[in-house]
């Protein structure tokens, strides 16, 4: 734990050397009609590079809840993210997004948004930053995921990373995800009515809804071993009880042996074909559901 809080520390003082620098640098050319011109973009490639090298980094959207000892999840979003397509103002133009997210009880998250130009990173930012606000540096709009306002040494770990290219990135090469364990699965996964709550008993509880208070089935079981990584990981359960309450749902049997298979903040049950997600993986991709 003191290594890791170190690397935390010495992160995140590399993080305010870089953000003085570059207001440093803003200051002295504010002057100057062709200094934003002549200021590189930041981008995304070069900032996922940085992130992801972190030493308690993971590339990959985090399960439901965060692991012990926490890591720093970092995850590239695809176009049509959920935070883009709601809130005041017309849709922002086409862009690419970077998401990072840490936490120890709960996750606190940060979204990049980066543009081609300063004036439409300007022009998007209200469309972005409605729900939980945020900020814009340079071409990027930063807008926080998971609660209103980050914590101040998680904001200096993914804004310290933002980078124009791939130079100065801390830490060495891209390390492989730690090992699952049965706290990889445990937690609550949503989905458009549905959802999947498991214990650290191993005991899960699985329902599927048709719309608000008519249920499709329920089913619960026992987590009998899990493997693979934090964000790929596969959990093979055993059927305690099953109820069905419309006729095409597939019937199960107690005894029966399913999995279920963890992809990026994702849950797929393989016998009841339901998906989950973790709040972050649904904030970030919609992929469960408005």
């Amino acid at each position: 734990m003191r290594n890791r809080s170190s690397a935390l520390q010495s992160l995140a003082l590399f993080a305010l050397s870089s953000l003085a620098l570059v207001s440093g640098c803003s200051s002295r050319h504010a002057s100057d009609p062709g200094a934003a011109a002549q200021t590189p973009l930041y981008r995304r490639a070069a900032t996922d590079s940085c992130l992801t090298r972190h030493a308690d980094a993971v590339a990959g959207l985090p399960p439901a809840r965060p692991p012990v000892p926490p890591v720093l999840f970092v995850y590239a979003l695809g176009r049509d993210a959920v935070s883009t397509a709601e809130g005041e103002g017309p849709r922002p133009s086409t862009h690419k997004q970077l998401g990072a997210w840490y936490g120890k009880r709960s996750y606190e998250g940060i979204i990049l948004s980066f543009f081609k130009s300063v004036p439409d990173a300007r022009a998007s930012f209200k469309t972005l930053a409605w729900l939980y606000g945020g900020q814009r540096i340079r071409n990027v709009v930063v807008t926080w995921d998971q609660q209103a306002r980050p914590s101040h040494s998680l904001r200096n770990t993914v804004l310290g990373c933002l980078r124009s290219n791939g130079a100065g990135r801390p830490g060495g090469l891209k390390r492989p995800p730690p090992h699952a364990r049965l706290g990889t699965v445990v937690g609550y996964w949503g989905g458009h009515d549905r959802g999947l709550s498991i214990k650290a008993s191993g005991r899960g509880h699985e329902r599927g809804n048709s719309g608000c208070c008519y249920p499709i089935y329920q089913m619960t079981f026992h987590i009998l071993s899990v493997r693979g990584t934090l964000t790929r990981a596969t959990a093979l359960y055993r059927v305690t009880s099953f109820r069905r309450y419309e006729s095409g749902v597939r019937k199960l049997h107690v005894g029966e042996i399913g999995k279920l298979r963890l992809r990026n903040g994702i849950v797929t049950n393989t016998l009841t074909r339901d998906f989950f997600c973790s709040s972050p993986a649904w904030g970030a991709t919609n992929a469960c559901g408005l």
